[in-house]
């Protein structure tokens, strides 16, 4: 499968991208971003997503009802160029009447090893710190940090 795109310089640091037949959005510079994203931002945002659609859709084969689902990320970039991303905090907050806390670690283990591309392109180069909070409906709302099973 290829995936492209277009980008049009629009002025100063400013970019818009097309992707696919029309949709667009807006690209800036860190220090001018104004309405646009930064691509560090775009790159959090396409991590959060990629496993975000994982977990759901995993979530959903093993019949757990989701009346809520929330990921928060943010990360640490090193000071000296390039400014790439050294670590990042991914919080998924999954909320449901029968939510089970074997159900989420499958379905985040699954993104994580086996389902997510962002996820896969970065897992040697960055450090990811996973949690994750479950509220059923019947038992107090309780975060778990998920252990990342160790490489041989």
């Amino acid at each position: 499968m290829e995936l492209s795109a277009k980008l049009r310089w629009s002025n100063e640091e400013k970019f818009n991208a097309e992707i696919g037949k029309g949709r667009k959005i807006e690209l800036n510079s860190s220090d001018k971003m104004g309405s646009a994203f930064t691509p560090m931002e775009l790159f959090l945002v396409s991590l959060a997503g990629c496993t975000a659609m994982d977990v759901q859709w995993i979530m959903s084969r093993e019949r757990q009802k989701v009346e809520k689902f929330e990921i928060s990320i943010k990360g640490k970039r090193r000071d000296e160029d390039p400014r790439y991303f050294e670590t990042i905090d991914l919080a998924y907050t999954i909320g449901g009447p029968n939510i089970t806390k074997n159900a989420v670690e499958r379905a985040i283990r699954l993104s994580q090893e086996r389902y997510c591309s962002v996820h896969a392109m970065l897992k040697e180069n960055v450090r990811l710190n996973v949690t994750y909070t479950i509220a059923n409906g019947k038992d107090a709302q309780q975060t778990y940090t998920y252990a990342t099973p160790a490489t041989e």
